[in-house]
């Protein structure tokens, strides 16, 4: 892994149970467990369920409206630019639903 410390078994068996109990739930956290699980080929469905699951629970939208405080994020803008997501056939480019989200959204 480039950029990134090995760890050992235990460690990322906890990280993957953590992403398919849904415990991890902020941008930040999510992030550092795919830096860490790069490559991993078993933790490829728990991250995209993870990140799936962050998107569709609002915790993106609220995270949003928190950071863009004097400009309130539209829940309509992230529902367009999820839908774009599902009907566009490059979506299977990532397993960040998140990252394909904002692209959508920035594009549009």
């Amino acid at each position: 892994m480039s950029g990134t410390k090995a760890i050992g078994a235990a460690d990322k068996a906890k990280l993957i149970k953590s992403l398919e109990a849904h415990s991890v739930n902020t941008l930040v956290e999510l992030r550092r467990i795919e830096k860490v699980l790069v490559g991993a080929t078993d933790a490829t469905g728990p991250m995209t369920n993870a990140w799936a699951h962050y998107v569709n629970s609002n915790n993106l939208l609220s995270e949003l409206r928190g950071l863009t405080k004097s400009y309130p994020f539209s829940s309509e803008c992230l529902d367009e630019a999820k839908w774009m997501v599902i009907s566009d056939p490059q979506s299977s480019r990532s397993w960040n639903y998140c990252w394909l989200v904002l692209q959508k959204a920035e594009n549009q």
